[in-house]
C-alpha cells in the first residue's frame, strides 16, 4: 500500500487563460485538459457548497509531471483551502486510496470535502497537521 507516483502539482491563479499563455509560451507546457464551470466535483473535494472552478491541466515533454491550474470562483477569504492565486497543492497517485487515507488521518491530516469519482478514479483533498494542502488520486480499476 502507498505511494505509485507524483501526478500533479497545482496552482491557483486570477486568470486561467493568462496563465495558461504564460506557461506555454514561457516553458512549452501544452494544454492536455480544460473544464471551465466545474461545479459538482470540485464542490464535493473542497466541501465548499459555493465553489466554482475553471481548471486547466498542461504537460510538457520533458515530464510525466502536469502542472495544473485552477482559477476558484466563489472563494471567501479565510476559508482553510488552497484557493487564492498563488496557493497550491500536490497530487500524488496512490494505490488504495481508503487505505491511505486511513493513515494519513491517524497521522493528523483531514480530508477537506469528501472522496469525489472522476472519470479517471477517486480523488481526495487533504490537509497536513503543517497546513500545506495535498490531493490523493486513485486511478480506476478497469
Amino acid at each position: 500500500m502507498g505511494l505509485v507516483a507524483w501526478h500533479h502539482s497545482s496552482l491557483a491563479v486570477s486568470d486561467l487563460d493568462a496563465a495558461v499563455d504564460f506557461y506555454s509560451s514561457a516553458f512549452g507546457f501544452r494544454l492536455a485538459f480544460r473544464e471551465d464551470g466545474m461545479s459538482e466535483q470540485i464542490r464535493r473535494m473542497t466541501g465548499l457548497p459555493f465553489l466554482t472552478c475553471d481548471i486547466a491541466q498542461l504537460r510538457h515533454g520533458a515530464t510525466g509531471h502536469v502542472l495544473e491550474l485552477i482559477h476558484f470562483h466563489g472563494d471567501r477569504q479565510g476559508d482553510p483551502h488552497p484557493l487564492r492565486p498563488g496557493s497550491g497543492h500536490v497530487a500524488f497517485y496512490v494505490d488504495d486510496l481508503t487505505a491511505m487515507l486511513a493513515t494519513v488521518e491517524a497521522m493528523g491530516a483531514s480530508r477537506l470535502g469528501e472522496i469525489t469519482v472522476f472519470s479517471d478514479g477517486r480523488a481526495v483533498y487533504c490537509r497536513e497537521p503543517s497546513g500545506s494542502f495535498f490531493e490523493m488520486e486513485e486511478l480506476a480499476r478497469n
